[in-house]
């Protein structure tokens, strides 16, 4: 089952509870990157070996940079007076005490990046008390991105971002990961086997694409129990309709296509823009009178003027 047919189970569950049998006659899995779900299948509080497998295998994370241990929070934390509350779907620290945030984003808004970075700041600011100094832990903000956040990329999927100060590591104690999981699908999907990915991150997500996709599962990489317990954890007949009521954000369809609108006619200005851009270039105008005009930064356009002469 992908996002669409998860999406269209939604609603018709919506409609009348009795439907869901209709889907289960079709479909064996349920599609796991849905915020409820994903919480399901990945927060086991006696049991967190495989929440760590999949988070080392999404940060590509090895040898002591290895998450062994985890605890995991509570996942929402109180703001202050009318304040929002911090929400993501997953919140807990590691054996170093590291804070670890996950969660999986189901529409494109305009604001996404606003609500992530104010959510992690209401982390960082639970956890400075009043009587201590101001050293903050290493946090992790890993996002699983279900529709395409980065669409002037479309063949990259993993976004590594972090602060840079003259092109070094500026704060290395924020790091955000960004996983769009369909557009790897895409991109593996059209590579031939000797260009294809080899790594555990890419690993982990065509697993999960043999879930949605409802193809056997590969146990070439990680260990069959790990496979076969998750296999068998997403299969549709373990849930029952009072989880998928509870599903609105799955099936706002208005503002999903609101959202496409917008995003549309962003890349449509933005491409405009860069037109401008490499005619200028390529009538001989400087990087600086370039940026000024088109008010691209400065490095972008310093990247059109290197696309342009390769």
């Amino acid at each position: 089952m992908n996002r669409s047919q998860y999406a269209a189970m939604l609603r018709a569950i919506k409609e009348n509870p009795a439907n869901l049998a209709k889907f289960r006659a079709k479909f064996k899995n349920v599609y796991p990157f849905s915020d409820a779900i994903f919480k399901v299948l990945m927060v086991n509080e006696n049991d967190p070996s495989r929440f760590i497998t999949f988070v080392n295998a999404m940060l590509d994370l090895r040898g002591d940079d290895r998450i062994k241990n985890f605890h995991f929070e509570v996942q929402e934390q109180p703001g202050i007076l009318n304040n929002k509350t911090n929400i993501f779907d997953i919140i807990g620290t590691n054996e170093r005490d590291e804070k670890v945030l996950v969660e999986v984003q189901q529409t494109d808004s305009d604001f996404y990046m606003d609500r992530l970075l104010y959510y992690t700041s209401r982390i960082i600011t639970n956890h400075v008390k009043k009587s201590e100094d101001y050293e903050l832990p290493r946090i992790y903000v890993l996002s699983i991105l279900t529709c395409d956040q980065f669409e002037l990329e479309p063949d990259i999927y993993f976004h590594h971002v972090h602060f840079v100060k003259n092109g070094e590591d500026y704060y290395p104690k924020l790091d955000l990961y960004f996983v769009e999981v369909e557009k790897f699908l895409k991109i593996d999907g059209l590579a031939e086997k000797s260009e294809k990915e080899k790594s555990q991150r890419a690993e982990m997500l065509r697993l999960f694409g043999d879930i949605i996709n409802e193809k056997p599962v590969s146990t070439n990489f990680y260990d069959k129990d790990f496979c076969d317990s998750l296999k068998k954890d997403v299969s549709l007949e373990k849930f029952e309709d009072e989880l998928f009521l509870r599903e609105d954000v799955m099936i706002n369809m208005a503002f999903e296509k609101q959202s496409s609108f917008r995003k549309g006619e962003r890349i449509g200005a933005l491409e405009k823009t860069r037109e401008i851009a490499k005619r200028m270039i390529k009538a001989g105008d400087s990087d600086e009178k370039i940026a000024s005009i088109t008010d691209l930064p400065l490095e972008d356009v310093v990247v059109l003027r290197s696309q342009l002469e390769a």
